[in-house]
């Protein structure tokens, strides 16, 4: 939220920047473009045209410094942290589309403006503007991948780490140093070390990593096998080698055989010693991150964690479930939601504890507690409960308790016992997909219910045990409007 809100200041006092730029060159007392006025009053003057200094020249540069302003603040600030965290790239895409449409159209009008006697037609202007505003938009689209990977290898949380993002973290690092040397031998012409830096340090970079993450701990495994080791790490060399002479023949750069193959075999045995020595001085944290024995005990212990919260917030309200229904002085429904409640909690007994269940047995227990539930509602004239759970037979597992906070937050936000409610429940498992719908109405909170200075976890709850188990395959749709709350879960197992 910081970076985001620094961001958007920082935009700003560009835009203000340019267009204050903008206006006091048009309007300043030396007047630095009157040779360019009078060059461009001629040349319109041949065609029989006036000559406006603001309508060709200063509006249009004001307009596209405003629309990228206005697009950079749209895509950076809105579109990606609003759908981005929740994996809307379709939306994203046909956002982005958008917002290069618009932006490609204020370049058109520039465009058109500025060239108005070669290419007076706004079509025209517009084919020609594609490639300005295609760059404009693959700069914007490196700066975000860029930050977001800054954002989650450089800045991210270090104790958490794994060989993954430890090997990205120092791929990120390298990159930008390399960037930024790049940047600077270039503004320099530096036409000796330039080609040299651009193209041996990522090759020597590249041999460097590969020795130390996976050539030398395979090596670890089998001391005995020197030979394969050797083997593997020539290929490396003779591959990296030759990339380097690919792009060094591109840029008509590559020096002779002697001299190439002496940088080249220099640098690599640099590489090749320096990732032994740091092998040698990370030993154990590299092979701890090797097998990922700490990110797999971390995710056993989120999910040991988050199973210990849901059981407590849950009883509590199954036995409120039961208080009123006591309190109706119904024997036979009071017993009969003791023995739903005694299923209930065999299942969390002894099924809650396992990794997976059967999908038919979390179904079952879904509907042991949707008629508990309806046991104290089955009076209300004015309370609708409509459930459509598939009968088909589900093949599939599924984590215990996964469904169930869906369930249990649309009783207990979506029931009110004075005003019209409604709960509709859809549950369907197909082929390799389980869909579950739930539509209840919203009502202001009873403020003397007990619950109601504690926040309910289930929800935040169930989102991060999908996170931990089902990563890339799960969607998770909520939407709230002032009388009805949904929620779509798709799983794919």
């Amino acid at each position: 939220m910081k970076l985001r809100l620094s961001e958007f200041w920082l935009a700003t006092l560009c835009w203000i920047f340019g267009v204050y730029t903008f206006l006091d060159n048009a309007f300043s007392a030396n007047q630095p473009h009157r040779p360019y006025i009078d060059e461009m009053t001629q040349l319109f003057g041949e065609k029989g045209l006036p000559y406006d200094y603001d309508t060709y020249f200063l509006l249009p540069r004001i307009s596209v410094a405003t629309g990228l302003y206005l697009s950079f603040i749209f895509l950076n600030n809105w579109v990606f942290p609003k759908y981005q965290p929740r994996k809307k790239w379709n939306i994203i895409a046909l956002l982005i589309i958008f917002t290069f449409v618009f932006l490609t159209t204020i370049y058109a009008s520039y465009y058109r403006y500025d060239n108005f006697l070669a290419y007076p037609s706004f079509g025209q202007s517009f084919i020609n503007s594609v490639p300005a505003t295609f760059k404009i938009f693959l700069l914007f689209l490196s700066y975000t991948i860029i930050k977001n990977l800054v954002l989650l290898y450089l800045v991210g949380n270090n104790k958490s780490q794994t060989l993954r993002t430890r090997i990205m973290r120092e791929v990120l690092a390298v990159f930008l140093i390399w960037a930024a040397i790049s940047f600077v031998l270039m503004k320099s012409d530096n036409s000796d070390f330039g080609p040299f830096w651009l193209c041996l340090i990522p090759c020597g970079y590249f041999v460097y990593a590969f020795n130390l993450y996976f050539l030398i701990p395979n090596y670890q495994k089998e001391p005995n096998k020197l030979s394969g080791y050797v083997i593997r790490l020539l290929c490396a060399l003779i591959l990296a080698g030759f990339f380097s002479m690919i792009f060094l023949k591109g840029l008509d750069k590559l020096s002779p055989p002697k001299a190439f193959l002496t940088m080249h075999s220099l640098v690599f045995a640099i590489a090749v010693l320096f990732s032994w020595f740091i092998y040698n001085q990370n030993k154990d944290q590299l092979q701890q991150l090797y097998s990922l024995k700490t990110e797999l005990g971390k995710s056993s212990a989120d999910l040991q964690f988050l199973r210990s919260q849901i059981n407590p917030h849950f009883l509590f309200n199954v036995l409120n479930t039961l208080y009123g229904t006591a309190i109706q002085e119904n024997a036979d429904r009071t017993s009969e939601g003791i023995q739903k409640l005694g299923n209930m909690m065999r299942f969390m007994l002894y099924e809650n504890n396992l990794e997976m269940i059967p999908v038919a047995r979390e179904v079952d227990y879904l509907k042991d507690y949707i008629h508990l539930q309806n046991l104290r509602l089955a009076k209300s004239e004015n309370i609708k409960v409509e459930v459509n759970i598939s009968e088909n037979s589900c093949q599939h597992s599924i984590a215990p308790m996964l469904l169930i906070p869906f369930i249990e937050n649309a009783y207990k936000h979506g029931i009110s016992l004075q005003n019209r409610s409604w709960i509709n429940i859809s549950l369907r498992c197909q082929d390799s997909k389980l869909e579950l719908d739930v539509y209840n109405s919203i009502h202001p909170k009873n403020q003397t219910d007990p619950e109601n200075e504690h926040k309910g976890i289930g929800l935040e709850n169930v989102r991060q045990r999908l996170d931990l188990m089902y990563p890339e395959k799960y969607e998770l749709t909520i939407r709230e409007s002032q009388i009805e709350y949904f929620v779509h879960l798709t799983l794919s197992f």
